[in-house]
């Protein structure tokens, strides 16, 4: 049987698409290797969010074209975000990639893999295999695209104007994934709470699909601030079923640069919507986004950002250093903040989040998590991984126990980056 390796970069939505993109080859008989050399086909899922994916990814798939010398036969795929922007200049740049399908080909990946491997000729009677985050949780896209057009971002560029799934095709696909053992959904895009597809908007979408028999944990993730409502945190607070996270991306604490990123709000605005979020979800895990060096940023307003994270407490936060993409609107702003100083004002507001977490983890000791489990780890005392109803990594020393299980418990301890029980 082919055999076919994976490599993703980026966002949880490339992983999504990695997953749609092995569920069509599996159906033409491929099986999922760990080893890039004895694969018949590998596939670079690429990003394009910051220029050190793009190297990333670059160099790896160069090593991958390198090594398909010594291997007759074998195919090299790059796909995503990076494969949309660069297009087939890809084939002059780096020789050896044999096919180039960008981000906004994701909508007909179907028929570009029937393209290259017609069903007929793979009759193997193998069946679609659900290849997810892990055994018990996997993402359901529910969006794709994005119009937002923040200044420093190529996402609307890539991956072309929001469109809506279908309600009928989430629910089924929803289904699908609970009958072959998944517990826990996260419904993915660029702006979830843009979502709206025959009158369901977001907020009746998350209600609609609570009510499955079968999905233990519904998580979702982007959800930008400009369009969070209290309608979607309401919903969010109606059940059980929804994690008590979300990842609100605020990018910057100075209202004047938010306004040169074009981010549609304010500060002010910001923190109000924490405030409404831990009035009706007490003990609510929010992540965010940060962007620090922004074109013209003054240190005075990365002040005004370490001055957000202190009162916002994020449970975690994926923090950068601007660097210009090109085709953005920031791309031709003029740079004023040297590379060193770019990483200084990172490597502050590093520091400061890093103990924010380390705090909120100690807070959480003797607490009674609902942690659902998740796997096994595979080295040390092999105790069992989960996540509570939040985002927290919980590690479980206790037997008998299984993949899809929640439990309740309480931590005795803390890592710093994960709760012991």
């Amino acid at each position: 049987m082919p055999s076919v390796y994976f490599q993703t970069f980026g966002c949880q939505m490339n992983s999504a698409d990695s997953d749609t993109i092995h569920e069509l080859l599996s159906r033409r008989g491929f099986v999922l290797t760990d080893s890039c050399g004895g694969s018949d086909l590998i596939v670079v899922n690429t990003c394009s969010v910051r220029e050190a994916a793009e190297k990333r990814a670059k160099g790896k798939i160069a090593e991958f074209a390198r090594g398909k010398k010594s291997r007759p036969g074998q195919k090299l795929w790059v796909v995503g975000c990076m494969a949309e922007r660069l297009g087939d200049s890809l084939k002059e740049q780096i020789p050896g990639v044999d096919l180039v399908v960008g981000a906004k080909q994701m909508e007909r990946i179907d028929e570009v893999i029937e393209e290259q491997f017609p069903q007929s000729q793979y009759d193997t009677g193998a069946s679609p295999m659900i290849f997810g985050k892990t055994a018990v949780t996997d993402f359901v896209p529910v969006m794709r695209g994005c119009d937002n057009y923040c200044a420093y971002c190529v996402v609307p560029y890539v991956r072309g104007r929001e469109q809506s799934v279908p309600y009928d095709i989430i629910e089924s696909t929803v289904k699908e994934k609970i009958a072959a053992g998944i517990k826990e959904i996260t419904f993915l895009g660029q702006n979830v709470n843009s979502y709206n597809h025959g009158g369901i908007d977001f907020p009746a979408l998350l209600s609609k699909m609570s009510n499955i028999d079968g999905l233990e944990r519904i998580r979702f993730t982007t959800s930008h601030p400009k369009d969070c409502t209290e309608k979607l945190i309401d919903v969010m607070a109606s059940s059980k079923k929804f994690a008590s996270h979300i990842h609100l991306p605020v990018q910057a604490g100075a209202d004047r640069i938010l306004s040169l990123m074009n981010r549609k709000y304010t500060s002010s605005h910001y923190r109000n919507l924490l405030d409404m979020i831990r009035t009706r979800i007490p003990h609510a895990d929010i992540t965010s986004d940060i962007l620090v060096g922004f074109p013209t940023e003054t240190d005075a307003e990365f002040r005004e950002t370490l001055s957000l994270v202190r009162a916002a407490r994020f449970t975690t936060a994926f923090m950068f250093a601007y660097s210009p993409r090109e085709g953005t609107a920031a791309a031709s702003m003029k740079e004023e903040i040297s590379k060193e100083e770019k990483n200084a004002r990172l490597t502050e507001l590093i520091a400061l989040q890093t103990e924010i977490t380390r705090e909120i983890y100690e807070n959480s000791v003797g607490r009674e998590l609902e942690v659902l489990i998740t796997g096994r780890q595979e080295k040390r005392d092999k105790a069992w991984m989960g996540q509570d109803a939040g985002c927290k990594k919980v590690l479980i020393s206790c037997e008998p126990a299984e993949p899809g299980m929640i439990l309740n418990v309480k931590a005795t301890r803390s890592s710093g980056m994960t709760l012991i029980v």
